[in-house]
């Protein structure tokens, strides 16, 4: 008779084969055969039989995991790799959240309460595949960057109707749904965060080296959506924190501590453990968006925002979000690599700040009006800084002010082109 362990090694055979099977039409069946999945890699012994299936299955489950998210079911796709590395990442060894644990969960066997159980071997078959040929990582990441900065201004946008419904003086009660799908937005904001913490730990340069051809795009656009939540999140008695405090049913996974580690363990890995040009490199990214704020990296350490002139200085009782807080989540090297990130960005930013010379109003790049211009598009001649052109051509290839199509991106230096002109004259 056939063991247990055969069993469930025959089933996830079945289900790592079939998943993605494009041939499987009923929405039903191919939704059931993803959450099975989905399911199967929280527990040990199922995870296990997944690691003991042939090497080909296994392979070809992990890249249809890495397609392009546009053209599946990505939400639940997206749970699947979180739970391959869960256990893993930057204070992501919990089972329960700390602002959770005084309260009793409806079911302890649910999948998401399960003890984690990362898996090293698929997680090397992630890493293999997205350094196989040019085009899988930045097809994947594009991916998860789109649905990241959706899932998150989502979110924004319902916790505003919610805090405006609460104010209201008739009270008006948030419809449940309404709050489910809220809390599901923010889940899915930290359950990428932490699929792009995965990628950046097992595949550091396909961010940090830029002799690959999408590397500084991908950063750049890495660095704008962490400095978009950090801003958000970290902003004293900011919308975030209000919808917080409310505590409202529904919205128990909303808190500081899943989003805030999840942007740090991206940080560290980026700023303290990546090689020193790939540290060099992720630094000056960072601090050149426009949005990048050195308070909010102060902030994970408890350290709030000093109160703009005329306002009223704080409670003194109120208390102030710290890593240092959840000693039982994070470990001290952890802890003592937040403090080298923050030192390091206090030094980096000061330096650049003593070094920046004034830029005249028609050097700056006329869409942000943050970023000298450093690009010339082709044929037209227009500009714009890298940052600007970057983005927009993830989703148009023509011109921002004449609506020619752009062939061709090259670099732009003022200086350069006026000493060119004169030698020609």
């Amino acid at each position: 008779m056939e063991s247990y362990e055969e069993t469930l090694t025959r089933l996830a055979a079945i289900l790592a084969k079939h998943f993605a099977d494009t041939r499987i039409v009923g929405t039903d069946i191919r939704d059931s055969l993803m959450q099975a999945l989905a399911s199967y890699v929280c527990y040990p012994n199922s995870l296990r039989a997944v690691e003991r299936i042939p090497e080909e299955q296994r392979i070809a489950m992990v890249r249809n995991l890495l397609a392009p998210y546009e053209q599946r079911p990505w939400a639940q796709t997206n749970w699947i790799l979180v739970r391959l590395w869960r256990g893993c990442g930057f204070g992501y060894r919990y089972t329960r959240l700390p602002h959770l644990l005084k309260t009793k969960p409806e079911d302890a066997n649910l999948p998401s309460l399960q003890k984690p159980c990362p898996s090293t071997l698929l997680q090397q078959h992630m890493a293999d595949l997205l350094r196989e040929g040019p085009d899988v990582a930045p097809s994947f990441l594009n991916s998860v960057l789109n649905q990241l900065n959706w899932a998150f201004s989502e979110f924004i946008g319902m916790i505003q109707e919610i805090q405006q419904a609460a104010e209201r003086l008739e009270r008006n009660y948030v419809d449940s749904r309404q709050l489910k799908v809220c809390a599901t937005c923010f889940d899915l904001s930290v359950s990428l965060l932490r699929v792009l913490e995965m990628t950046i730990t097992l595949v550091p340069e396909i961010f940090l080296d830029w002799a690959r051809p999408t590397s500084e795009m991908l950063l750049r656009r890495l660095a704008q959506l962490l400095n978009q939540v950090l801003n958000r999140v970290t902003a004293e008695r900011n919308l975030f924190d209000r919808v917080v405090t409310l505590r409202l049913p529904g919205l128990e996974s909303v808190d500081h501590y899943p989003i805030l580690v999840a942007v740090t363990g991206i940080l560290v890995r980026l700023l303290v453990h990546g090689p020193a040009s790939g540290t060099e490199r992720a630094t000056s990214v960072l601090l050149a968006d426009p949005c990048f704020q050195l308070r909010s990296i102060s902030y994970l350490l408890g350290q709030p925002e000093p109160p703009a002139p005329g306002t009223a200085l704080p409670a003194p009782d109120r208390k102030h979000f710290s890593l240092q807080s959840y000693t039982d989540y994070i470990s001290v090297e952890e802890l003592a690599q937040v403090e080298q990130m923050l030192a390091h960005l206090t030094s980096a930013s000061a330096q650049a700040a003593a070094a920046s010379l004034p830029t005249s109003e028609e050097d700056l790049c006329p869409i942000c009006y943050a970023h000298p211009i450093s690009a010339v598009f082709q044929p037209c001649g227009h500009k714009s800084c890298k940052a600007c052109i970057d983005q927009h051509l993830m989703n148009n290839k023509d011109c921002f002010f004449c609506k020619a199509t752009i062939v061709s991106v090259e670099d732009w230096d003022k200086a350069a082109h006026a000493s060119a002109t004169s030698s020609a004259a």
